[in-house]
């Protein structure tokens, strides 16, 4: 009879162990996060890219539309930092353009990109985009335009277009290689900012994409931002399926093409 009381406490301590060792094994299988990814976005006073930009307007015209194509050069250079009001460190980022590669550089305008430990950012315009989200991962989800009301009206030949409209942000792919501007790169992540086509809006495009390279940063970027009335091609007729069944190129009217790539960097 005495041995019972011992057996109980034998038997719950050792239920108490095997608990033990079950929650400390759970603890030791939590997965580590070793690569966040945030040298997709190097941020360093003295770096800089340069882009080959080209570029298409399309203007309302009478009696049609008009299209304009132009190529320039772009260049961005990391001369200074700077703290916010938060006390965030804000990397001071100088734009230039020229129209040809003989032609001297022209600033154009500034800006700031910063990253933390969930997110890359750049703010244009006194637009805030947040570019990446940390870890990068196939398949992820934001809102890169949540700080600016995407609704807002920009200006593309003297015509109003909402061009931030139904944007959302994914990861298409990341970690493969990709060729651009005349260079390889093992290691590029590629987010999608925008494509309404799920919507079956055949009135307004928005697709864009960027490529991100490990230890470079922006490689490449496209935009398509094209709107419709279908007046040109169908009189204004949108009921009848005509207008929709057209390609984007035979009735876009207004909005622009961009593509960036690339060129050099350092």
């Amino acid at each position: 009879m005495p041995l019972k009381p011992l057996r109980i406490v034998l038997l719950m301590m050792a239920i108490a162990s095997s608990l033990l060792f079950s929650c400390n094994e759970s603890r030791t299988e939590e997965p580590v996060i070793e690569d966040f990814g945030y040298d997709y976005f190097p941020l360093e006073v003295g770096r800089t890219w340069e882009y080959e930009v080209d570029s298409v307007i399309y203007d309302p015209a009478i009696g049609g539309t008009a299209v304009d194509s132009f190529r320039t050069f772009i260049r961005e250079s990391i001369v200074d930092t700077l703290l916010d009001n938060t006390g965030q460190v804000l990397f001071r980022l100088e734009r230039y353009y020229r129209r040809s590669d003989t032609m001297a550089w022209q600033v154009e305008k500034v800006l700031t990109l910063s990253r933390d430990e969930q997110r890359a950012s750049r703010t244009e315009d006194n637009l805030r985009f947040t570019k990446l989200v940390f870890p990068v991962r196939e398949g992820k989800f934001w809102d890169g335009n949540a700080f600016f009301d995407d609704s807002r009206l920009v200006f593309v030949a003297g015509e109003s277009i909402q061009m931030f409209k139904n944007w959302q942000y994914r990861i298409l792919a990341s970690g493969v290689p990709a060729a651009i501007g005349g260079m390889e790169f093992d290691d590029v992540v590629t987010v999608q900012n925008a494509d309404n086509r799920y919507l079956n809006n055949f009135l307004e495009l928005r697709l864009a994409t960027e490529q991100y390279a490990r230890g470079v940063g922006l490689i490449s970027r496209e935009l398509f931002i094209w709107d419709t009335s279908c007046l040109v091609c169908c009189g204004g007729n949108t009921e009848d399926g005509i207008c929709q069944s057209l390609p984007w190129e035979e009735r876009v009217e207004k909005g622009f093409t961009l593509r960036q790539r690339l060129i050099r960097y350092q």
